[in-house]
């Protein structure tokens, strides 16, 4: 709870500050939201380990291999890069690369995907 209040206190800061410099250095608005953003993530990068524990803890529960959990970690890393990516284009008044980014994470979540797609859906036909 702590760290969502520090981190929406940064952002509302640097959305503030980004309003003021914005008159006289727009280019400056974009660095500034991207620093913040990576401050942020950083901050927030100590969780990582409670869900890499939680990952091996599914693994092991589900008697699972790489194959089905790997694919769903790595998409969910691909929509956050793919989130932050898309907000900043779209900041810098960047629409076209901001919809090229969605676009693009959207194909390699999918192709990230494929692997358990395939598990399941060899598992469905071992059922048959």
């Amino acid at each position: 709870m702590e760290l969502i209040v520090k981190a929406a206190a940064a952002a509302l800061a640097a959305a503030a500050v980004g309003l003021i410099i914005k008159r006289s250095n727009p280019e400056l608005t974009l660095l500034l939201s991207a620093c913040t953003a990576a401050l942020i993530l950083l901050a927030s990068s100590g969780f990582l380990g409670g869900l890499k524990e939680l990952a091996a803890a599914v693994k092991t529960i589900a008697g699972s291999n790489e194959t089905l959990t790997g694919p769903v970690l790595k998409c969910v890393a691909i929509a956050i890069v793919t989130r932050l990516a898309c907000e900043l284009c779209k900041d810098a008044s960047q629409n076209a690369a901001a919809a090229a980014v969605e676009l693009a994470g959207t194909v390699c979540a999918l192709g990230t995907a494929l692997p358990l797609v395939m598990s399941m859906l060899q598992m469905i036909g071992r059922m048959i």
